[in-house]
């Protein structure tokens, strides 16, 4: 077999042979090597200097002969390692490639083949010169080195390739076709040992690093067993997937932040992962429970008992603590709780050392309490840290707050609130299916009709799926169901699954949504002019059906539909037919408030029609007026709004509005609850938790200074607060009772008489308020003819007679409840709910008096509830529990409506034409309603120039309403204010306010005692002197009542006093006469 040569070594001789050479007289020289006819040589130049062809030319000695200094030799280059080149694998002989090697072998390469062996032979003898090179061929001697150092690969046997790839085929083994890269000169010295600092690695994620220092940490889980369908339906939220980043953040930091959408399970899982990771425990390293809070009672209550069914053998751990109810005991170590609740628990443990940790939820609907919360626990972490460094007994609290929206930088960002510096932020993504928004190409004033175009028409066109419309309030969705039963074919009434709840939603506080006010409203902004409902009769065009026509399946206008209702206020058997199942082969319609955007989700929803609005309770701050009003939501209502088509599968979302109108009109976020609410009992709670400087408060939004001032302001003319702005003993008795300032004041005075029975109705109905059903909302009036066609039918006849028989019934009812007086208001409401408790059927009951049941159910709950505070506050004076008392004496009722004046004595109101400076008027008002009154404290901003721009007027809900303008009081006691809507364009609303009782000056100068409302003058008529030290004298004083500085007082009737002279004040009151 002929000898083949490697080519490593082939190029290696060709390298040497092209290297130029120098004459050599020694003659242990090493000999040339033949050249290769092939390869030009390069010969030497006649005359040239000797060593010229040197990078530098040597140096010639006296001898003649070329200088050669000694060196020592530098270290061989480290070379990168060259892989083997792969080499074609052998595929047998052939016999053209057999006679072609045949003729390579020529004479040329056999004696290039011995010469390259003689080469090796010489190469690997040393010789004496090896020992004195010059400098001048150092660098040949290195690349001689550096291909001698070269690692010939050694040459594959391509038979055993063949073999080898034949084993393979047979074994069905594939070998891989990738080989790796050569390594670069660069990681060569990268993978060398030095002595530099280590390379810095990347940093952890805000979430992971460790703030609280607690490298004690032990292990601790507790398992839960729990059935293969609760655990799959976990895994399929987004959440569970983050469940260890979550509790590392946890764990690292003492705050942190969760932004999960909604339906990402942060609600319900959360608990969870706390729970089997120890906290609750007490064998554990956080003992203390978990406290959850919600801003709904519903809330609490539900997802109580969900995470209870999903910690099986474990749900007796799980508890709730709301307004009228608990579940707590020894064992619990998870809680759920209003966050009211938990600002009660903080006046009384300010540590709250009952606790591991606090979950705020629904932070991003920014209520008050949910405000004040997160300062208040912000500062309570770095107070149960710096205990547990002096006390390791006491374990640090730790805070997270939920929140489904992105706006976090009020939390984040706030160093007021954090500062330690901003918490790590933890996302969860929610589990949302894809939503197709589309905007109408023009924006209608009128949306409830255009919702009704829109149902309509997408009932024809649209698959199988479930509706969702938005609307402002009751009356629309009364209004919209019963044009949508008539168009549409409904379903017969539906049945109730009889679905078990511990409380309903509707017995939260009463919404804004809930409040009508009549059906005028004002132009809002964005929206189109009158003239836009010429286009009402062409919206059937193509143009307009092309939205409805993206998928195909539609179920036709022979389907029928479900129409359902959905507000807070609805009983709570309505609000369960949501959850039924959907008659067969009909769509659900629900039409619902803005409480479906994140409190509730639907099933079956996969098209949400959205008007855009929101009926929103406005506070003007400088003035305590309240308004209701229709307005645009923000831009994150609208995409919540949106995702409740995206939660069973792909939905579409048709948005009553156009997108100009979305990007012009539509804020960001809505301004959170505590710049548009009073803060009058928070700023109380405050104070008398220690926290005297208000305005240094963290609140995550701080609230208008003026809102501070106003309601420290209150508290002094309720007796809450002394002139150095302590609480006084007044204040810390109404801080006791969960309610506002005003109310703890009547419970503080209301044992006079033996009224406190009847004062704890009084205070449960005013607290609950909205016990009637209002006019407005009985469909009383009668039809437009326009409406029944101008035909006047026997059934139309027998309709107006029901309709009239009705308010009469309405009317006959609050004569009865205002039997005690027909003047005051509170009477009125106090005996509806002294009646309520006679009632045998209390729904009965409320039907038959125009009651709301909701309503009524609560402050008969709210009564009991206080009737056991005011024993446990003052014992003695209240005895066991009276559900029903008997009728009050007349020196009952006049106490009653003193004690309510008590309450409320900076609201008060005198008719205009009574006043010291009476404003004119265009003409004598032949209705109460349109009586001017003028309030103490300005009830607008600015000066006015018209009466209706400073007066406010009776509401037409109260009993005075009713009265003629000449049997209407001097001074009237108001609740509230409101802000009513305008009848057209450019005409200023009336403001309204709500009557509670009449009262005389005698009995305000008597009440306003003390307080900064009551100014007095100099003494009229004749003075007697007393004598004494200090002087002493009795006169006459007439006293004023002064509401805005600078402005005119009242003047009352005048009383005797005794007065002595300070050396300082001059003469003040000593005693009243």
């Amino acid at each position: 077999m002929p000898k083949f040569v490697p080519r490593q070594r082939k190029h290696k001789v060709l390298a040497r042979e092209n290297k130029p050479s120098t004459p050599q007289e020694d003659s242990n020289a090493v000999e040339v090597l033949p050249v290769s006819k092939d390869i030009p040589t390069l010969g030497l130049v006649k005359g040239a200097q000797t060593g010229s062809g040197l990078k530098r030319p040597l140096e010639i000695g006296a001898d003649g002969y070329p200088v050669l200094k000694k060196r020592q030799k530098r270290a061989p280059k480290i070379k990168p390692v060259q892989e083997p080149a792969e080499e074609p694998e052998w595929e047998g002989f052939d016999s053209e490639e057999l006679s072609a090697d045949e003729g390579q072998m020529s004479s040329s390469d056999r004696s290039g083949s011995s010469g390259d062996e003689e080469a090796l032979e010489n190469n690997s003898e040393p010789s004496d010169d090896d020992e004195d090179i010059g400098s001048s061929e150092l660098e040949d001697e290195d690349e001689d080195e550096e291909i001698s150092n070269k690692k010939v690969a050694p040459r594959q046997s391509a038979f055993k390739s063949w073999a080898i790839q034949q084993i393979n085929e047979a074994a069905g083994f594939k070998p891989t076709d990738h080989l790796p890269a050569p390594v670069s000169e660069e990681v060569s010295k990268a993978m060398k040992a030095t002595k530099s600092a280590p390379v810095e690695e990347e940093p952890l994620p805000p979430e992971l690093r460790t703030t609280n220092g607690d490298p004690s940490r032990k292990a601790f889980s507790v398992p839960v067993n729990r059935p293969d369908e609760i655990q799959e339906a976990r895994l399929k939220l987004p959440v569970v997937g983050e469940e260890q980043k979550i509790m590392e953040a946890i764990y690292n930091n003492s705050c942190i932040v969760i932004w999960g959408a909604t339906g990402s399970g942060k609600t319900t899982q959360l608990p969870q992962f706390l729970f089997e990771a120890g906290y609750g425990n007490p064998q554990s390293d956080n003992p203390g429970m978990i406290g959850i809070t919600q801003p709904r009672r519903v809330a609490a209550v539900s997802m109580a008992k969900r995470v209870g069914d999903e910690l099986v053998q474990f749900s007796d751990r799980v508890s709730y603590q709301i307004r009228f109810d608990s579940t707590v005991s020894s064992k619990t170590a998870i809680k759920f709780m209003t966050d009211g609740v938990l600002i009660r628990e903080i006046a009384q443990d300010f540590s709250l050392s009952k606790y591991s940790i606090i979950v705020i939820d629904e932070a991003h609907e920014r209520s008050v309490n949910t405000d004040l919360l997160i300062g208040m626990v912000s500062r309570i972490v770095d107070l149960r840290k710096s205990m547990s460094a002096e006390n390791p007994s006491i374990r640090p609290l730790s805070l997270v707050i939920m929140s489904a929206t992105l706006r976090i930088s009020d939390f984040i960002r706030n160093p007021n609130l954090f500062k330690q510096g901003p918490p790590p932020l933890v996302q969860a993504e929610g589990r949302q299916y894809p939503v197709t928004v589309h905007f109408s190409r023009r924006t209608h004033r009128d949306y409830v009709e255009e919702a009704y175009r829109k149902v309509c028409r997408g009932h024809r066109k649209l698959p199988p799926g479930g509706f969702l419309v938005f609307l402002t309030g009751q009356n629309e969705i009364k209004l919209l169901a019963k044009r949508l039963k008539q168009a549409l074919k409904p379903t017969g009434a539906s049945h109730n699954l009889e679905a078990k709840v511990q409380i309903s939603p509707a017995e939260a506080s009463l919404e804004a949504e809930d409040v009508e006010f009549g059906e005028e409203k004002l132009k809002l902004q964005g929206e189109e002019d009158d003239e836009s409902d010429i286009e009402i009769q062409g919206l059937d065009d193509d143009e307009e059906d092309d939205e409805f026509d993206e998928e195909e399946g539609s179920m036709g206008s022979t389907a029928k539909v479900h129409i359902l209702p959905l507000y807070s206020q609805l009983p709570t058997k309505e609000q369960l037919k949501i959850f039924d199942p959907v008659p067969e082969g009909s769509r659900l319609i629900v039409l619902a408030t803005n409480v479906a955007e994140t409190s509730l989700t639907i099933p079956g929803i996969r098209y949400v029609f959205d008007c855009g609005r929101s009926k929103e309770k406005q506070y003007d701050v400088s003035t305590g007026v309240q308004s209701f009003q229709v307005g645009w939501i923000s831009k994150a209502s609208a995409s919540q709004r949106s995702g409740r088509a995206g939660r069973t599968g792909p939905g579409h979302c048709y948005r009553l509005y156009s997108s100009a109108v979305y990007e012009e009109a539509f804020p960001e976020y809505t301004e959170p609850e505590i710049l548009r609410t009073p803060i009058e009992g928070v700023v109380l709670q405050m104070k008398n938790m220690g926290l005297h400087h208000v305005i240094n408060f963290p609140f995550p939004t701080p609230p208008n200074r003026a809102a501070l001032a106003k309601a420290e302001k209150l508290l002094r003319y309720l007796g809450a607060l002394a002139a150095n702005d302590q609480v006084t003993e007044i204040g810390r008795y109404m801080s006791l009772y969960p309610l506002s300032p005003r109310f703890g004041k009547m419970l503080y005075i209301g044992h006079q008489h033996g009224c406190m029975p009847y004062v704890i109705a009084m205070v449960a109905a005013l607290a609950v308020s909205d016990l009637f059903i209002q006019e407005s909302q009985l469909d009383l009036s009668p039809p437009s003819k326009d409406e029944e066609g101008g035909v006047y039918s026997n059934a139309d006849r027998l309709e107006d007679t029901a309709r009239e028989q009705r308010r009469k019934a309405y009317n006959k009812a609050h004569r009865i409840f205002s039997k005690y007086d027909d003047k005051t208001d509170t009477l009125k409401f106090m005996a509806a709910v002294c009646a309520y408790a006679f009632a045998p059927n209390g729904e009965t009951f409320c039907s038959q008096m125009f009651l709301r049941p909701n309503a009524m159910k609560e402050a008969a709950q709210l009564r009991r509830q206080l009737s056991d505070l005011v024993r446990v506050n003052n014992p003695g004076l209240l005895g066991s529990f009276e559900p029903r008392l008997r009728e009050p004496s007349d020196k009952q009722i006049r106490a009653l409506k003193q004690i309510t004046a008590a309450g409320f004595i900076d609201q008060i109101a005198i008719r205009a034409d009574a006043a010291p400076m009476p404003p004119a008027m265009e003409r004598k008002p032949k209705r109460a309603i349109d009586v001017p009154y003028l309030t103490l404290f300005a009830s607008r901003d600015g000066h006015a120039r018209e009466l209706d721009e400073k007066a406010v007027y009776i509401h037409p809900s109260s009993n005075l309403a009713k009265l003629s303008p000449s049997e209407l009081p001097q001074y009237l006691v108001y609740s509230h204010l409101q802000q009513s809507t305008a009848t057209y364009i450019g005409h200023v609303p009336k403001v309204r306010m709500f009557p509670l009782t009449p009262v005389s000056g005698l009995q305000l100068s008597a009440l306003a005692q003390g307080t900064p409302l009551i100014q007095y003058g100099k003494p009229i008529g004749k003075t007697e002197s007393l004598g004494g030290s200090p002087e002493r004298r009795e006169c006459w004083l007439i006293p004023s009542l002064v509401g805005d500085p600078g402005s005119t007082g009242w003047p009352l009737p005048a009383k005797k006093v005794i007065q002595k002279k300070d050396r300082k004040e001059g003469w003040v009151i000593e005693q009243f006469v």
